[in-house]
């Protein structure tokens, strides 16, 4: 991975570039601080030097006397602005302190930091006072700041050094404790590419609570989920071949046999046949897998339109009542509310046949079918149920499963493709409902199938579910 694009890398550049901001504003507001606070102590100073000097100044003549000695600069001038008298370097010149002068003469103390021609500057202070009785003089004390912009210089180049070492630590220090932080990230995704279709079992050691902690409990979901859609590809694609394999062994042995030798007509008839009956339930079940797969891909055409559910039903009753005559099982529909869902009606036909042909194969002679539709709050339940042989519990969870069938439990001879449950269900869920089942063993089965109410929401229902068929 190249360094520059790495996490570790931006949180270092992101870190570094914050503290160096911070250094900045802290710096910069430091050496303002500073710097007013030397010149405001410089002000003072001068303005005490000002008031000591007046105490000891004389004016003789044409010039003043000074009882102690001056190491500023002082500037003298008289009532008329003119320079008096001028204490300290002479071959310095200012050259706009004239207004401060002006403003000390009537009496206002001011302080000016007076240009000069060879370049430093000098803080100075204007003030009146009053040499004879009468006459009013400006004294002007000077300093230069040589000390201050020393002291401020070497505060600079204390900051600049200081900013550069912490910068230089804190991207030792961020670089180390990115790395530590990415660290758990880094082992994560190790495991995740050490984990493959055939070893999905590895799961992802959760140690904190921490947003590292919840992702890798993310991670270990999908990954269990992966895992399961797997066991279900495999399992289904393993039954697929067994289901496939037996009709086509039987197709094999017998246009084997029947080449052998010469067949009469009849053998031939009946080899014929055999094969016309395997090759129907292979495209049985290659037709379900069909369906089953467009609907996994979401690519099933659906034909929507308003179905009376009570309608279909009694349609389906119908067409069944000559197997159900030929089995000795009694039919019972009732009670059927007129209500009607958004749907496709064939595929709607095929959920209730696939459960009613479950019904009937799986129904003892002289048993029960009966069928209801009503309407509950914003639903349309549709019950169907038996008094067959039922269902264990532990089969209850699976047998909406592809290809699973509880030969365990019925053994009668019937069978069909175990794909008409899970082509229910789908149905099912394609028109935004869902399927229950509640069955005992030797007592019977009975399915609810909810589907959504088309039009606006009804009022609170007055009819109840019918309770299951008693044998």
């Amino acid at each position: 991975m190249i360094a520059h694009k790495s996490i570790k890398f931006r949180l270092t550049a992101l870190y570094l570039m914050a503290i160096a901001v911070v250094l900045v504003l802290f710096g910069t507001i430091a050496y303002l601080l500073l710097k007013n606070n030397l010149y405001r102590n410089l002000d003072v100073a001068l303005s005490a030097r000002s008031a000591e000097i007046q105490r000891s100044i004389k004016i003789e003549g044409d010039r003043a006397v000074f009882d102690e000695k001056v190491n500023e600069i002082v500037l003298v001038y008289d009532a008329n602005g003119a320079l008096f008298q001028r204490q300290g370097p002479t071959n310095v010149e200012f050259a706009n302190i004239g207004k401060t002068v002006e403003q000390a003469l009537y009496g206002e103390a001011s302080f000016v930091s007076a240009e000069t021609p060879e370049g430093p500057y000098v803080r100075m202070y204007a003030a009146p006072f009053n040499a004879d009785p009468g006459t009013r003089m400006a004294l002007v004390v000077g300093r230069l700041p040589n000390e201050i912009l020393a002291m401020l210089a070497t505060f600079r180049l204390v900051i600049l050094n200081s900013s550069f070492l912490v910068v230089f630590l804190a991207g030792v220090g961020g670089w180390f404790l990115a790395g530590r932080t990415l660290k758990p990230v880094e082992r994560i995704a190790d495991i995740a590419r050490g984990i493959g279709e055939s070893d999905l079992s590895r799961r992802i050691d959760v140690e904190s609570d921490d947003e590292l902690g919840r992702l890798a409990s993310t991670l270990n979901g999908m990954i269990a989920r992966l895992e399961e859609a797997f066991v279900k590809q495999r399992r289904f694609v393993a039954d697929a071949s067994h289901e496939l394999r037996t009709p086509l062994a039987v197709i094999q042995a017998e246009s084997s046999l029947v080449l052998e030798k010469p067949r009469s007509q009849d053998d031939y008839r009946r080899s014929l046949e055999l094969v016309a009956q395997e090759v129907a339930y292979m495209s049985e079940i290659v037709g379900k897998l069909l369906v089953l797969a467009r609907s996994d891909s979401g690519s099933e055409p659906i034909n929507v339109q308003e179905v009376d559910l009570a309608e279909l039903l009694t349609g389906l009753s119908q067409d069944l009542e000559a197997l159900a005559q030929e089995k000795a099982l009694r039919l019972s529909f009732g009670p059927m509310d007129g209500v009607s869902v958004r749907g496709d009606r064939v595929r709607l036909r095929q959920l209730f046949m696939n459960i009613l042909d479950n019904a009937v194969r799986y129904t003892p002679a002289g048993g029960t079918i009966c069928g209801s539709v009503v309407r509950q709050d914003d639903h349309a339940v549709t019950t169907i149920g038996d008094t067959g042989i039922g269902i264990a519990d532990e089969h209850l969870p699976f047998i909406f499963d592809r290809f699973y069938r509880v030969d365990k439990v019925r053994t009668d001879g019937e069978g069909g493709t175990g794909l008409g449950l899970s082509i229910a269900t789908t149905i099912a869920r394609m028109h935004g409902g869902s399927i229950e089942v509640e069955s005992r063993v030797g007592e019977g089965t009975t399915f609810r199938v909810l589907l959504p109410v088309a039009g606006p929401p009804a009022k609170p229902p007055t009819t109840t579910l019918p309770p299951p068929p008693t044998p």
